[in-house]
């Protein structure tokens, strides 16, 4: 049995773990996200103007329609990182930025966070677009259910004396015991921030598959809807919200909220979409992030997800999971122990992979060992 499981594990840590790899490595780098950005772009993302109060963001809607002649379509708050605005507009591919305490024009971008969202999509999918994001979510699966488990069945000992040896790195070890010791004992002390990071991580790559399966051991009464569903009904005899419109419905609806982003329709078929959090900085704990998604003809809420008062199952995860997936969960020290955890599948894959060739190499000699009375 235990020949059976190292195979299982060995295979497809060698196959999973060098997909592993790529993710854990980007992951580390995105943990960091806030930090990086804000300073790669300080220009963009920090105010010239410290301690100013924030413009209204009606000005600064009514600023970039006057400058570049079309609609806001999107609008993302001074949050987190961000102190400023940043605007899209119609018909223009950029990401523009606008001072948030005076509203001033700052510049463009062609990604909202630059190279950190290169890093985001290497680490989701692999810069191969929705494939990739199966094979990520996929390589997450297979680390959660088989190579943790059965990882964690083979850091086991057969003699409970050889129990401590499993906690700790020997002393003055040969290369091969120490490498051994390495895989060993980082794949048992990184094995719950790997569960959480890659269960999460699952979630990401399959939302709704994910979320259906919450709602169900959860006993949701009614299943969380796919945004993808959620369409406005084409009104020829009734104008469109306006943006204005928008942005007075997310201070009337969540005063105490602070404002997070808002997207306007796409086409006649879109909906207008804006979220709110409870907090403006990176805190432990869990993340309230209200979703709303409203008819851009009449105004009616297709569907407001409050984080408070929604079933279990919709609570785990969009409460609980993008926090616990960027190491947020316990503040500063789970996310140097996240960063610290994305290195691991890189570490634990190249480990593995020399204790495998080392056990080749072992085979391969006593193959070719002459047997005593065979020879003449």
């Amino acid at each position: 049995m235990r020949k059976l499981i190292l195979q299982l594990h060995l295979w497809v840590g060698l196959i999973a773990g060098a997909i592993l790899s790529v993710v854990g490595v980007s992951g580390s780098i995105y943990v960091f996200q806030p930090e990086l950005t804000s300073s790669i772009y300080s220009e963009l993302y920090q105010r010239t103007s410290p301690g100013t109060q924030t413009i209204a963001a009606e000005t600064i809607v009514a600023r970039a329609q006057e400058q570049f002649g079309g609609n806001v379509t999107t609008l993302y708050f001074p949050l987190r990182e961000l102190e400023n605005y940043i605007v899209k507009v119609e018909g223009k591919k950029e990401f523009i930025f606008y001072e948030g305490g005076t509203g001033n024009y700052l510049g463009e971008l062609a990604k909202r966070r630059g190279v950190l969202d290169d890093v985001l999509e290497i680490h989701r999918q692999l810069t191969v677009g929705e494939i990739g994001s199966v094979i990520t979510g996929i390589s997450s699966l297979l680390l959660c259910l088989i190579l943790l488990s059965t990882g964690l069945y083979l850091w086991l000992p057969n003699k409970k004396k050889q129990l401590k040896d499993g906690f700790i790195l020997k002393q003055k070890a040969s290369f091969k015991r120490r490498n051994y010791d390495i895989h060993k004992v980082f794949g048992f002390y990184f094995s719950l921030p790997l569960f959480l990071v890659g269960i999460t991580g699952v979630y990401f790559a399959f939302p709704e598959e994910v979320q259906t399966v919450a709602d169900y051991v959860t006993r949701a009464e009614e299943p969380t809807p796919d945004p993808a569903t959620l369409k406005s009904e084409y009104r020829a005899d009734m104008p469109q919200l306006t943006i204005n419109q928008a942005l007075v419905m997310m201070e009337t609806m969540y005063p105490d909220y602070h404002k997070r982003n808002l997207i306007m329709p796409k086409d006649s078929a879109d909906r207008v979409y804006f979220s709110v959090v409870n907090t403006s900085e990176i805190n432990a704990g869990p993340e309230y992030r209200p979703q709303v998604y409203i008819d851009q003809y009449t105004g009616k809420i297709l569907y407001a997800y409050e984080p408070h008062k929604a079933p279990a199952g919709k609570q785990l995860t969009r409460n609980w999971f993008v926090p616990i997936h960027f190491g947020e969960i316990g503040g500063l020290f789970t996310r140097v122990l996240w960063f610290l955890a994305g290195l691991m599948p890189f570490l634990l894959w190249v480990s593995g992979i020399i204790i495998w060739r080392n056990r080749k190499k072992g085979k391969m000699k006593t193959s070719f060992r002459p047997q005593v009375g065979v020879l003449k």
